[in-house]
């Protein structure tokens, strides 16, 4: 496998492999791998050339800087192509997702050991990003409940907005909403 980290991102090769190495401790395995495609058999390769490259982006702008302070790590979900994205979501086959997921430009992590609500603000105090949202966080759950979702434009396609948003229970409604800011779930 290939050692492609110094590649530009706006040049990675379409032709790239699984096991290349996109930056210093990620292979491109990681940024398409998801255990629902595997379950269901959806092929979740990059759709073009510009997901693969805005993922890469992702990647050494957002994933690297995680796990050079956090260490090893796996992300939950990067890239979802339009079926696996369809799966998730449960919709019919022609529906057709808006995610950043799609375009390759968001991540879903979560950190062993680290309160979901304080990657998040570790995220906010030391990166880019466009949206940060922290996802169904609970602490009555435990500290690891919910998930950080971090997206990023690719350059040049758009201005990063650095919207802060959370995604939380509403008992009066029983179901999830977005609020603004980073916050728990409430009871």
């Amino acid at each position: 496998m290939a050692d492609r980290s110094a590649t530009p991102w706006d040049r990675f090769p379409a032709q790239a492999r699984p096991g290349d190495r996109v930056s210093k401790n990620f292979e491109l395995y990681e940024l398409t791998r998801s255990e629902l495609a595997q379950r269901l058999r959806i092929d979740n390769s990059f759709a073009a050339t510009r997901e693969l490259r805005a993922a890469v982006n992702l990647c050494r702008e957002v994933l690297q800087p995680l796990r050079d302070e956090f260490g090893r790590f796996s992300p939950n979900s990067v890239y979802r192509c339009q079926a696996l994205e369809r799966a998730l979501k449960k919709k019919a086959v022609s529906w057709k997702s808006a995610s950043q997921h799609c375009a390759g430009e968001a991540a879903d992590v979560e950190m062993p050991g680290m309160a979901t609500l304080e990657l998040a603000r570790w995220v906010e105090r030391h990166l880019r990003f466009d949206q940060l949202i922290c996802e169904c966080y609970d602490p009555r759950q435990g500290p690891n409940s919910g998930w950080v979702h971090i997206s990023l434009k690719a350059p040049g396609s758009g201005t990063n907005r650095g919207e802060l948003l959370s995604y939380v229970f509403d008992p009066r409604k029983r179901t999830y909403a977005y609020v603004e800011g980073l916050v728990p779930s409430v009871a």
